[in-house]
């Protein structure tokens, strides 16, 4: 009888993960933006608060980290002990950067971004964008929906993925 009820939970049990991965009732939706806003939006916004760290680049005096989905936090760390939050640069469905020269490569969701910045951080400029050459942001829970696809408006991005809100 034991190797009865063990056969049947091995057969079950595939089953059950299965299912767990394809539940409808998904915990995340996706937030969209026109491709034409978010290619307009990239900006230097005033240095905030840091609330969801991502990706950490080093170059020279400076420190670059992502703000997950939002943008990057311009650090200067002249003195280590005192770091000094200069700026932050808006940059929607951010989650990765590098530093080449005085470039910042960074991704605006599906586009890959080349950053020029003035001296001193007073100001940012989009010097060079190559479209949809990364792959989309994926649902945190790792779905796909065809209803969504079917009625998502053209030429729009995932930018996140939020809780959704019942």
């Amino acid at each position: 009888m034991k190797h009865f009820k063990l056969k049947w939970l091995f057969l079950l049990l595939p089953l059950a993960f299965f299912l767990s991965f394809t539940d409808p009732g998904s915990l995340y939706e996706p937030v969209l933006m026109l491709r034409s806003e978010m290619e307009k939006a990239v900006q230097l916004k005033p240095a905030r608060e840091i609330k969801t760290p991502g990706k950490i680049w080093v170059q020279d005096q400076y420190i670059f980290v992502i703000e997950k989905y939002k943008g990057i936090h311009l650090i200067d760390n002249t003195t280590p002990t005192q770091p000094k939050k200069i700026g932050f640069i808006h940059i929607d469905g951010c989650t990765d950067v590098a530093v080449k020269g005085d470039i910042i490569f960074a991704n605006n969701a599906v586009d890959l971004i080349g950053i020029k910045t003035s001296p001193n951080f007073q100001s940012v400029s989009v010097v060079s964008r190559n479209r949809s050459v990364l792959p989309e942001l994926e649902s945190p829970e790792g779905w796909s929906n065809s209803d969504f696809e079917k009625n998502r408006p053209e030429n729009s991005v995932i930018v996140r993925w939020e809780l959704y809100n019942k």
